[in-house]
């Protein structure tokens, strides 16, 4: 036994009882930052004023040139525990969000958007919620209070409500409550354990339904299953996008009717740059920063290239594709021929069908790509060694 397993023997504990001592599952929390400062700290504080008792925290910067660097000074002088990545430029929030993903450590991984911050329940919520599941799912999200000026606007997440107005996605025997006796007592007794009667699981979609980045806790498992994408490297937004239509369409995902963040207003964001208002679009589309369409093209090719992962491993081949066709997207910024323009999924395959055919069989992509009016000639062309 060593220094650290005997300051945590309680007195008259038995032997056998200390072996199976197990600590609440390690949070990871990555704060992502560009030019920010005005907001970092507050983002930082409530990160380390989380109810939940085991979290890291990694603060990514990327390139800020504005008092950023003087409150991450600030930060690491009060947060020993704090791990701060500088990049040297703007990389975009997915390679930010990368390398905070390779520096942590933690089973459940949170990305914190500076400008936004956690309510003090929220780390605690999610744990609860994903250790009382009977459905593994992949993710979990949160409502989210929206503020501006300093002042609560807006109490719940437009595209979040979408669903929660629809009697989809209840499960009443999906859950039970969680309580962890292998160590210290938790969920504390005021914690609200009702909360799982709020609870409604996201089907197939390839349309937002969560709420933005901020309000999400991943399982870091199934966010590898995504992040060794080569492609992530030149995707600067649209990265919760990529990774929760991903992690959703194989794994399943889980909303959660209680605000867990709160999302700041300030004139600046890329898609609430307004309060929300009903049947009023509150930012431009295909605007600065909008790359939503090329995180569904990159996610697809993805779902493709690495089929191996899941094929066989949980999900039959004839389901797959089903999902694949339900994912499909257009092929944005592409100027060739109409087919190749109307389905991401299809240039996808042709490109990759000699390993997709080794999974799917040759017969099974060529029946896809023909109900995706790909010219008959395009498919007569490929190796017919694999059908």
């Amino acid at each position: 036994m060593d220094e650290a397993d005997r300051a945590n023997v309680l007195p008259g504990e038995p032997e056998s009882m200390r072996a199976g001592r197990l600590q609440l599952p390690l949070v990871s929390v990555i704060v992502i930052n560009f030019n920010y400062g005005r907001f970092l700290r507050a983002a930082v504080d409530s990160v380390f004023g989380q109810t939940y008792p085991n979290i890291e925290c990694v603060i990514v910067d990327n390139g800020s040139n504005d008092e950023s660097g003087a409150v991450l000074q600030a930060i690491e002088a009060r947060y020993a525990g704090v791990k701060i990545i500088r990049r040297p430029d703007n990389g975009g929030q997915t390679k930010a969000a990368l390398e905070g993903f390779a520096a942590s450590c933690g089973p459940y991984v949170i990305f914190l958007d500076a400008d936004d911050f956690l309510l003090p329940h929220c780390v605690e919520t999610h744990i609860f919620v994903h250790l009382s599941l009977r459905i593994h799912v992949g993710f979990t999200s949160g409502d989210m209070l929206q503020a501006a000026g300093g002042q609560v606007v807006l109490g719940t997440e437009h595209a979040f409500n979408r669903l929660m107005q629809t009697g989809r996605g209840i499960k009443p025997r999906a859950v039970r409550p969680y309580r962890h006796m292998l160590g210290e007592a938790w969920p504390p007794g005021n914690f609200d354990r009702s909360i799982l009667e709020t609870l409604r699981f996201a089907g197939l979609t390839k349309e937002w339904v969560w709420s933005p980045t901020s309000a999400n806790c991943f399982r870091r498992d199934a966010l590898s299953l995504f992040s060794d994408n080569p492609a992530l490297q030149n995707l600067r937004t649209g990265t919760d996008l990529y990774f929760c239509l991903g992690i959703n369409a194989v794994s399943g995902s889980v909303l959660i009717d209680a605000p867990l963040a709160v999302y700041r207003l300030h004139g600046g964001n890329v898609f609430s740059q307004r309060p929300q208002l009903n049947k009023v679009l509150c930012y431009e589309p295909g605007g600065s920063g909008d790359s939503n369409i090329n995180a569904r093209a990159v996610l697809i090719d993805h779902l493709i290239v690495r089929a191996d992962r899941f094929v066989e491993r949980g999900w039959i081949w004839i389901h797959y594709l089903w999902l694949l066709w339900r994912m499909d997207c257009e092929n944005p910024g592409f100027a060739g021929p109409r087919w190749m323009q109307r389905s991401r999924g299809a240039v996808a395959f042709v490109k990759h069908y000699e390993s997709a055919s080794a999974l799917f069989g040759g017969l099974a992509i060529k029946m896809w790509l023909a109900l995706r009016f790909v010219p008959l000639k395009v498919i007569s062309n490929l190796r017919k060694s694999s059908v």
